[in-house]
């Protein structure tokens, strides 16, 4: 019965399958099947080796992930299904939790959910003062780093948080541990180390579970964190039937604690473990499978491998070259509106990027193109942003002085030293908020020359177009100062804010004055909620993601955009092993790709020349474009229309352009950089 099951697999694929004891890494690469070999080697064991189902232990990262195996492994093998036991399909944590439920006592009431949880850091911030509450992205890298200390159980006393100094990280920790104790709550992190602690300290419990479960798979290997792998290798000595799969070149979580290290060393180790690669792609043509190869090639801590597709060619990658970051907006429209008349659908399309702020100017340009979009992650919306709010109000007050709460919020930032006690006193005087300060605030003199420097300021700011307007508050007024000086307190970098900042004046641009700036911020605020609230996973919509979510899913066809030194690789990620990541991260991005790929890199960002990603370079895109091209063809130019190609030399092309039968010698690279000729 097994045997109908195993035909379709190759030579790689049934060696993994057919594996029984002791320990196996598979290195599967992107598209490679290794659900379908984690699935048929369940069936395997069972129905081959006489396993028992309820001895058999398989892992994933996701609920989804694990719900997809489980739910393969029953259309499968049916007849497997009565017999005694069954198999655990789980994440970690829900494994974890399931030992911690039956020594501890927990239940699913004593488990902080990842909201509650944002609500609770945020007020132990804000009580601590800290950092900034309103920011939402500091809370969450707040987050992050109490996740990757509790997960990184070795060498605690040299942690470096990324988003708080040591001291106000141990003193948030210290509070958060203390809420925690005091309402008898875990979080998703507790469900490891408390699990990881419970397995060291009782040898009973451990010798239990070792004899509940005695083989043990493990999909997406690369992803696994040191207290998660503390606890596998406990779980699975002596015997060690550990069978994990996963693919060291898509390893891209390390701010979650995941390194590429265990993957890279599992055979050192397990001295005995049988290592087998797959390295058959089943999703991708051919082209985008090639240039992926020379992409992660690129990276030196890694297995050496090369994937292969079972698909023809495809077509070539194309690599566009826009003016302007509105360009490259209009550029991806058009794409798009082409796509569909080709006879694409637009679930077929995936726009991905690297991190979340880059999705805001996409989404302003389909709604005002009527495209439909969805995203698993919460679309970004970048006005929410407190640095975003600030510089609305500024625009606000220069439009309606008797904006007192916009004027409220902007008041002391940069400072004008103006009081708590001073505003109170102002607010029920019937004149303008500023006049209200001056008549009843009990002000000194220096602080009216602030207030009149105000006033001057917003009737300058009123006379602006929305971009030199936010220019103006920035520099003039000295909201990036600000910034830097609130950032230098806290002890936070300022690079995140200013970029916000830097998205505000750029997405204002578009706009010809303040109120026609500030209405659209308004709509663009309705129509996201619109949108969310209409949303629908089956409706046909483009998806919006960024490269970390994009791991695991596929599209015919994806879009990468702002393909740039500094965005990838970022600039937070410049060290050789920063650098692999982003090189890893960029692998994911291109392969997801099944049919056709297009890669955006505009040639400027925030009205400073952009460099092309080195990432692109690497994959030799232009290289593989200029062999394509010979004497005697006939090729269509932007500017000059039809003509032949009558000479190639290096990096020069002669073209007879037949609408005036004249000759001219152009740059090749330069063409084929900016999609010139095709």
């Amino acid at each position: 019965m097994i045997g109908q099951y195993l035909e379709n697999l190759n030579d790689e694929q049934l060696e993994s399958v057919k594996h029984f004891e002791g320990p196996c890494m598979v290195y599967a690469g992107p598209g490679s099947g290794k659900t379908t070999v984690i699935t048929h080697r369940v069936g395997y064991l069972i129905s081959k080796y006489n396993v028992d189902p309820s001895s058999i232990l398989v892992i994933s990262f996701t609920k989804a992930a694990a719900e997809e195996m489980k739910q393969r492994f029953k259309s499968n093998y049916t007849h497997l299904i009565n017999k005694t036991g069954k198999v655990t399909f789980g994440t970690f944590h829900s494994v974890f939790f399931r030992i911690l439920r039956c020594y501890y006592r927990y239940d699913l009431n004593n488990i902080i959910n990842e909201g509650e949880k944002y609500k609770v850091i945020k007020n132990i911030v804000k009580t601590l003062g800290v950092g900034n509450q309103l920011d939402d992205e500091f809370v969450k890298d707040v987050i992050l780093d109490i996740g990757l200390f509790k997960n990184s159980i070795a060498d605690k006393e040299n942690f470096a948080p990324d988003s708080l100094s040591k001291e106000d990280f141990d003193r948030v920790l210290f509070s958060y541990e203390n809420y925690k104790n005091d309402y008898k709550r875990i979080d998703f992190d507790d469900m490891l180390t408390k699990c990881y602690e419970l397995l060291i300290d009782q040898p009973r419990v451990l010798q239990s579970i070792r004899k509940m479960y005695k083989y043990i798979l493990i999909d997406e290997f690369q992803d696994i964190n040191s207290v998660q792998f503390e606890i596998i290798k406990l779980i699975s000595s002596p015997n060690n039937n550990l069978f994990v799969v996963g693919d060291d070149d898509q390893s891209i979580y390390s701010f979650r604690g995941a390194k590429p290290t265990f993957i890279l060393e599992f055979d050192k180790m397990y001295k005995d473990t049988k290592k087998i690669i797959l390295n058959l792609n089943y999703r991708s043509q051919e082209n985008i499978i090639n240039t992926a190869n020379k992409l992660i090639s690129n990276n030196n801590f890694r297995v050496e491998k090369k994937m292969s597709s079972v698909k023809d060619a495809g077509l070539d990658i194309e690599v566009l070259r826009p003016k302007t970051r509105e360009a490259e907006n209009k550029e991806i429209n058009d794409l798009i509106d082409n796509l569909i008349k080709e006879g694409y659908n637009y679930e077929d399309i995936a726009i991905i990027y690297r991190t979340n702020i880059l999705s805001s100017s996409i989404v302003d340009s389909f709604l005002d193109n009527n495209i439909p979009f969805i995203s698993r992650e919460r679309i970004y919306n970048i006005y929410e942003h407190w640095v975003a709010k600030d510089l609305i109000c500024y625009l606000k007050a220069a439009m309606n002085i008797n904006d007192r709460e916009a004027i409220r919020k902007i008041i002391n930032r940069p400072t004008r030293y103006i009081t708590n006690k001073a505003i109170k006193a102002a607010e029920s005087y019937h004149k303008d908020f500023i006049t209200s300060l001056k008549v009843k605030g009990g002000l000194m003199d220096y602080q009216i020359t602030y207030l009149d420097r105000l006033e001057v300021d917003l009737k300058t700011i009123g006379h602006l177009e929305p971009r030199s307007a936010i220019s103006y508050i920035r520099k003039d007024i000295g909201y990036d100062d600000h910034i830097r000086n609130y950032c230098m307190e806290k002890q936070i970098g300022s690079e995140g804010l200013i970029e916000i900042s830097d998205e505000i004046e750029e997405t204002a641009l578009k706009y010809s004055t303040i109120e026609e700036f500030v209405n659209h911020i308004k709509e663009f605020k309705e129509s996201l909620y619109e949108n969310k609230r209409n949303f629908s996973a089956k409706e046909n919509q483009v998806e919006l993601l960024t490269m970390h979510s994009a791991k695991g899913l596929e599209f015919k066809v994806v879009i990468i955009v702002e393909a740039i030194e500094d965005i990838i690789p970022h600039s937070k990620s410049q060290d050789d092993e920063g650098i692999e990541e982003e090189r890893r991260l960029f692998y994911v991005a291109v392969t997801r790709a099944k049919e056709r790929l297009y890669i955006f890199s505009p040639l400027s960002k925030y009205d400073k020349k952009a460099h092309i990603s080195r990432f692109i370079e690497e994959m030799d895109i232009i290289n593989e474009k200029k062999s394509k091209f010979k004497r005697g063809q006939e090729i269509i130019h932007k500017a000059f229309g039809r003509g032949i190609i009558e000479d190639i030399c290096k990096d020069k092309v002669e073209i007879k352009f037949l609408n005036n039968n004249q000759s001219k010698e152009l740059d090749l690279n330069i063409c084929l950089e900016n999609n010139l000729i095709s």
